[in-house]
């Protein structure tokens, strides 16, 4: 968990550098976003036997790119913060993952509880905007 936490930090360094710097590109979440999306495909041509360093490297772009993008999404008040996030992706895959049993009823039961998570977030986002005004 330090080197998550190190990450953070220097997440939100570099998010209070380009707010100081002012240029509009690099507080674009969009432009984030195509970045990583262009670090994927770059992950999926270092996917292949003996190539650990050059694999690791281009997964920690894709983090990297993620870290500053929360950061990003915070500081324009669209998230909370990197555990809010974290958390959430904890309960869904729990909720997702722990009832299968590795047969034929697991399609079943990931779209029945895909399902039921779809209502949830409908009714907190419902919840969220009644909240607001």
């Amino acid at each position: 968990m330090e080197a998550i936490e190190k990450l953070i930090s220097l997440a939100k360094h570099k998010n209070e550098i380009d707010i100081k710097r002012g240029e509009e590109k690099f507080m674009n979440p969009n432009w984030l976003l195509d970045s990583i999306r262009d670090e994927v495909e770059e992950v999926r041509e270092e996917v292949k036997p003996n190539n650990v360093a050059h694999l690791e490297d281009e997964l920690s772009d894709i983090l990297w790119g993620w870290m500053v993008l929360v950061e990003k999404l915070k500081h324009s008040e669209y998230v909370g913060s990197h555990e809010d996030i974290m958390k959430r992706a904890l309960k869904k895959y729990e909720e997702r993952i722990l009832p299968l049993k590795g047969d034929e009823n697991d399609h079943v039961i990931w779209k029945e509880v895909k399902a039921r998570q779809k209502e949830a977030l409908a009714v907190e986002k419902f919840r969220y905007e009644v909240r607001e005004h």
